[in-house]
């Protein structure tokens, strides 16, 4: 196995680091930003730190034993498989780091991967107060929606990460921007409809989100768009990640059909998903630079409940039983990514 260098004397100009390929330094040098949006989300995942003691859980399992039997499965059924996508990106970033050069993106994807190990925490936390936590965690050994949806995502992940091409890693982080920017939205809406009923799911559901859509969906969309800027990429590889993206929605409306035949949800229909998901993808493809390809509607009414989750200091939390829990505002537009 050849040495890996730690201290390379002779790289060249930090302000001249690729993401991929090249020969880099080894220096992190957040005065020296090639790219600007790479110390800016590193600036707002720290400033929004926060840990799963700061929201009160101490009621929900009486909570959850007063909702129905469709919506206890909703909860369960959601969380198992929300638990799964953290997990996976937590393992993905780890291997994607290992392979890109550039030290701050490096830097920043380090952060974010102590943001999802801290997501999988928040899981725990909440569903060991819940009583449920070993049924939900196991559900996917026994319900083949819930893993057909997780081996297709973890599919999706695995099939790129080889770090043989820029075109690989491009493909490679365009399963992060499908994970954080399609899969996770019906199920952080699923919550917020049962909203006061699970307050302790709804507030901690509140802070993942902003996570996933604040800075971590950005990160990938900026780390996509400088991969296909900095490299001369492929025409056929940006008709993949057509493929993937539709790929993803239909992941995401499989999983979702199936929980509304089998648990109906408190005003969802088929089609109010489809539009949804539709609505989101397109979105993701113009923050990575392409054109949407998806039949666009007027924003759902599942989409402004996130949105709405999304603000600033609206999480209140119990002065006696948890710390300050209010996610911290920003003066970084991100906008500018």
């Amino acid at each position: 196995m050849n040495s890996k260098h730690y201290y390379n004397p002779k790289g060249e100009e930090i302000l001249d680091e690729k993401i991929f390929g090249g020969n880099p330094s080894g220096f992190v040098d957040f005065n020296r930003s090639k790219y600007k949006w790479d110390s800016n989300i590193y600036d707002l995942m720290n400033a929004n730190t926060w840990f799963p003691s700061e929201v009160n859980t101490s009621t929900e399992k009486k909570n959850f034993e007063q909702l129905t039997e469709n919506e206890q499965a909703i909860y369960k059924m959601t969380f198992a498989q929300l638990s799964f996508n953290d997990s996976a990106q937590e393992e993905y970033l780890s291997d994607f780091r290992r392979l890109a050069n550039n030290r701050l993106i490096k830097s920043v994807i380090s952060l974010q991967i102590m943001q999802e190990v801290n997501h999988s925490k928040s899981y725990a936390v909440l569903l060991d107060a819940c009583g449920n936590s070993d049924e939900v965690f196991n559900l996917y050994k026994y319900n083949d929606a819930l893993n057909t949806k997780n081996q297709k995502i973890a599919q999706q992940f695995a099939r790129y990460i080889d770090g043989n091409s820029v075109d690989k890693m491009l493909l490679s982080a365009m399963a992060s921007v499908n994970l954080e920017g399609i899969y996770f939205l019906l199920g952080f809406s699923y919550i917020y409809l049962l909203g006061d009923k699970v307050p302790g799911a709804r507030d901690m559901i509140k802070f993942i989100a902003r996570d996933e859509l604040n800075t971590h969906l950005p990160l990938f969309a900026n780390i996509f768009k400088t991969i296909k800027k900095e490299n001369k990429i492929q025409t056929s590889t940006i008709d993949s990640v057509y493929t993937m993206i539709n790929d993803a929605v239909n992941i995401e409306l499989e999983y979702g059909n199936y929980l509304l035949s089998q648990y109906p949800i408190m005003g969802v229909t088929p089609e109010l998903m489809k539009r949804t998901v539709h609505n989101y993808a397109n979105d993701r493809l113009k923050k990575i630079g392409l054109d949407p390809i998806f039949t666009q509607s007027d924003t759902t009414y599942l989409q402004k409940l996130v949105t709405k989750h999304l603000n600033m200091n609206e999480v209140k939390s119990n002065f006696f039983e948890s710390n300050v829990s209010n996610y911290a505002k920003s003066s970084i537009n991100l906008d500018d990514f």
